[in-house]
């Protein structure tokens, strides 16, 4: 009975293999950053739908990624990972995408992670606290976020005058639509995983 218990409790630990799949998961949601997301990113309005149009495709990736490491830490982890690369833009941002990883992670360990519906809410709260990490300090820190990001000074600037109006709004409401549409297409991508996972 100890041993089967022992055994259990080992399953739930990340190993070397969740690591791999974890980074793997990561590089290509940078990927579809850097493909997608930069390119609307350009323009100010377009600013503000990086993470709603990055969403509809990082939803098939978040949806690989906790139905094949289905274990508690593995929210936590891949926010951490995202929340620590952007230090070396702006302090604050990696500040609020680490209160995102803690807060998705609390809730993948308080619901059934078993469920498509967990799954969904953990990738959402993850994609709008990254909308959140980069209108937050830019709003309340204005002068500290431009000269941390120099090349993109005039960009934020302007975009900064949509995310101090109603355009913030449209803009958070915009990423956790993209965040839905993303994780049932990611559900529809995967469906044989989620079957052989025996997630609902």
């Amino acid at each position: 009975m100890e041993n089967n218990a022992t055994t259990q409790k080992n399953s739930e630990k990340l190993n070397v293999r969740d690591y791999i799949t974890t980074a793997i998961c990561f590089v290509l949601l940078y990927v579809v950053f850097a493909v997608v997301g930069t390119p609307v990113g350009m323009s100010v309005v377009g600013n503000l739908f990086i993470f709603a149009v990055c969403a509809i495709l990082w939803g098939t990736i978040y949806m690989l990624l906790f139905t094949k490491v289905n274990k508690k830490g593995v929210a936590l982890l891949f926010g951490l990972i995202l929340a620590v690369l952007q230090l070396m833009n702006f302090w604050a941002i990696a500040l609020v995408l680490a209160i995102g990883a803690v807060v998705s992670e609390l809730v993948w360990r308080k619901l059934d992670r078993h469920k498509f519906s967990t799954m969904l809410i953990c990738f959402t709260i993850q994609i709008v606290f990254w909308y959140l990490a980069q209108a937050l300090p830019l709003i309340f820190l204005k002068d500290m976020y431009l000269a941390a990001v120099p090349a993109y000074a005039e960009l934020y600037s302007s975009v900064y005058e949509l995310y101090v109006g109603p355009m913030f709004f449209v803009g958070f409401l915009a990423t956790v639509i993209g965040c839905i549409a993303g994780g049932f297409i990611g559900k529809l991508l995967l469906k044989k995983h989620f079957e052989k996972a025996g997630i609902v």
